[in-house]
């Protein structure tokens, strides 16, 4: 759905940076997860070292700008568990159909509008959000592009994609809603939500357009269908012959038509 100008830019820096892509970007990101969810059982201060901190940053800790990407997405085995697999499963998809380069582009440039943005100080209360809002991107992605793709939720309930990425967005809203400040929220979601949207928009604006043209395009035919003249019309109740078929028609001493209805007995 990115528009053609969008696909002919990417197939050109594709041509020219494709061989510098990492080939299954957020199998990397899982498994550093993976990783440090080990690590959070192991001693639960550890995430305090991958947390996004602009303070800590300014100050020579710069691997913050990335590590907050590996922090787990819960603490919670089985649910942690099911958000690995199904990112994984994620992941391939939106690889198979896009390929390395614009998965990095695509991911790579959420990651790092959401990390500049952290630096800011206005946004240093929101840093726990940035892994939600990153993976939402990515999973709204996949269901846009593979909408109808069957999920078996907790291996058990069969939804169809759009319908959990209409959850997740939902969720998002909740996310906003409920936060301190919901502008600043609602703007650090679209930040890191830019790349879906200067994907994905231009597409649902152009099936808008057609829609609608659509549809004016149907009201006018049935309504120049409707519209036509008719040969016979009761004066008296405005029975056509395409309105009652079953009717007969007769022309009265007066010059006015009447149905069989309508008629007068003799």
């Amino acid at each position: 759905m990115i528009h053609e100008k969008g696909n002919r830019l990417l197939d050109q820096l594709e041509r020219r940076f494709g061989r510098l892509a990492l080939p299954r970007m957020l199998h990397w990101i899982i498994g550093f997860q993976v990783m440090c969810f080990v690590l959070t059982i192991v001693n639960e201060e550890f995430p305090i070292w991958l947390v996004h901190d602009s303070n800590l940053i300014f100050q020579g800790q710069v691997w913050r700008l990335v590590s907050w990407l590996f922090l787990p997405v819960s603490l919670n085995p089985f649910f942690f568990a099911i958000t690995v697999m199904f990112m994984l499963f994620v992941s391939n998809s939106i690889e198979g159909e896009w390929g390395a380069f614009r998965v990095n582009l695509y991911l790579g440039a959420s990651a790092l509008g959401l990390a500049l943005a952290g630096l800011a100080p206005f946004f240093a209360g929101y840093s726990l959000a940035f892994g939600a809002i990153f993976f939402s991107g990515a999973f709204l992605a996949f269901a846009t592009l593979f909408p109808n793709q069957i999920i078996q939720l907790f291996f058990i309930i069969p939804i169809k994609a759009k319908w959990l990425g209409v959850a997740d967005a939902v969720g998002l809203v909740a996310i906003v809603l409920t936060a301190s400040s919901p502008v600043l929220m609602g703007t650090l979601v679209v930040l890191g939500l830019t790349p879906y949207l200067l994907t994905f928009a231009p597409g649902f604006l152009d099936n808008y357009r057609r829609e609608s043209t659509a549809k004016v395009r149907r009201h006018r035919f049935e309504t120049e269908t409707t519209s036509v003249e008719t040969f016979h019309e009761c004066a008296s109740c405005g029975a056509t012959e395409k309105t009652h078929p079953e009717r007969e028609f007769r022309v009265a001493g007066d010059g006015n038509e009447f149905c069989d209805s309508c008629r007068k007995p003799l």
